[in-house]
């Protein structure tokens, strides 16, 4: 079981001692593949054999999926946002400002994040950091003792959503190689779909029926 470059969102421990082993600063960047399966992922680095392989790989899942010959509607959608440490201001619990379009999260104690925004734009495109000041606005409005003056471009922070053409997540096996799932295009929900994603992948790679119907999901 090889994970590459997998946001720690789970014990890292946990997975570790389940037999998960991780490869840090690797790029897939071809497959091999033999009688309808994918057989081999290369990397960068490395070339891996595998039973079976599974995409997640986020905003970049169009291009990776595309050297499985599968074609999925998908486009980054960039987000912008900035933490504070040991900030003067102070919320207790989590907060969606929803006509604001901003997102306010309480860290560790100690930190609070403010993110928003929505750009439709490839992952190559420049950031244009000038938008976490429409984030930084909708916090005043709703928020006006929140004072927080725009920080410098390499306190912000950017990252990609990746966004289906029609809202619904690829959740599924592909046609031309049986062995290959794909998971990817939850846009903004992917912290709390990730869950259920899992056991569905978990089922197809086991061959067992599927906890829901997922022919909403259908890669292809």
């Amino acid at each position: 079981k090889i994970l590459f470059d997998l946001p720690r969102i789970l014990s890292k421990e946990y997975l570790l001692a389940n037999g998960v082993t991780f490869k840090y600063g690797e790029t897939a960047a071809s497959f091999e593949k033999e009688n309808g399966a994918v057989t081999k992922v290369i990397t960068n680095k490395e070339a891996y054999t595998a039973d079976d392989v599974v995409i997640a790989t986020g905003a970049w899942s169009k291009e990776i999926a595309a050297l499985v010959d599968a074609k999925i509607s998908l486009m980054p959608g960039r987000g912008y946002s900035l933490t504070l440490e040991n900030s003067i201001y102070k919320v207790n619990h989590p907060m969606i400002l929803a006509e604001g379009r901003v997102a306010i999260t309480p860290m560790d104690g100690n930190k609070i994040r403010f993110g928003g925004t929505m750009e439709v734009v490839p992952t190559t495109a420049k950031p244009q950091y000038h938008r976490i000041e429409g984030v930084l606005k909708a916090v005043k409005d709703f928020l006006p003792e929140f004072d927080i003056a725009k920080p410098l471009e390499e306190d912000i922070w950017y990252g990609y959503r990746p966004c289906s053409a029609d809202g619904l997540p690829y959740i599924g096996k592909i046609k031309e190689y049986n062995n290959v799932v794909i998971a990817t295009g939850h846009s903004m929900m992917g912290l709390s779909l990730g869950p259920g994603t899992g056991k569905l992948v978990s089922q197809l790679i086991n061959r067992e029926p599927t906890s829901i119907d997922i022919k909403s999901f259908e890669v292809e």
